[in-house]
């Protein structure tokens, strides 16, 4: 068979490695968007998800025949019953090209995978199993770590002795957490109304209330 660019280069495709931070915490969401991008521009993602994950189904075979029998005229002769090999044997070349690329596809993923968490694939013998399985370990994980980081948000009112600069940076870091946590848990919009609730009242910070009741405003009137 004829060896196909696809095959050459995917021993060079890396794809962001899975991380877990001491808080529970992981990466999961990025490396989710960024490995689809990845994996769909080299042409494995096909592999993963979408309409071809599985693999091209076989049908069974049935030999072509040769039968004795009477013809029309009431004549002894041999008759030829068609068979499917040719069907059988495109459908098993199918097969054995796709069983070579999910294999790829897999060897890609694990490579992603921490040395310590690859037990969470020693059942799965494709690479949808593996996405599927990663999926469910780290997922429900960010969306705990992601409910913990908004909690802590919303709570962090910047008290009349606190630094406001110090404040602002700290809930400008707790929010890109959760952006890379969760990217949906909380939008742009939301957490720049939460910064003119909590922010301080002092008057010479008045001015970044304003700038963002004035954002806000305008947010909400183009929807």
């Amino acid at each position: 068979m004829e060896q196909t660019d696809e095959a050459k280069d995917w021993k060079h495709i890396t794809l962001l490695p899975i991380k877990e931070a001491e808080d529970g915490s992981n990466n999961y969401n990025e490396f989710k968007r960024k490995s689809m991008f990845e994996l769909d521009a080299a042409g494995y993602w096909k592999y993963i998800n979408g309409a071809d994950y599985k693999p091209p189904q076989i049908p069974v075979l049935q030999p072509t025949q040769e039968m004795r029998g009477l013809d029309v005229a009431g004549n002894l002769a041999t008759f030829k019953i068609p068979g499917n090999e040719a069907e059988v044997q495109t459908a098993c070349d199918k097969a054995k090209i796709w069983i070579e690329g999910d294999k790829k596809a897999l060897a890609i993923i694990v490579k992603a995978v921490p040395v310590e968490r690859l037990y969470l694939l020693k059942d799965c013998s494709s690479a949808h199993a593996a996405w599927i399985a990663l999926k469910n370990k780290y997922e429900p994980t960010n969306t705990l770590s992601a409910l913990t980081i908004m909690q802590q948000i919303i709570s962090n009112q910047c008290k009349p002795d606190d630094d406001p600069v110090a404040w602002l940076e700290v809930m400008t870091q707790l929010y890109s957490r959760l952006r890379d946590t969760d990217l949906k848990m909380m939008s742009n919009w939301e957490f720049a109304k939460h910064l003119i609730t909590l922010m301080t009242r002092d008057e010479n910070w008045r001015y970044c209330q304003d700038e963002l009741r004035n954002t806000l405003r305008k947010t909400e009137i183009k929807g």
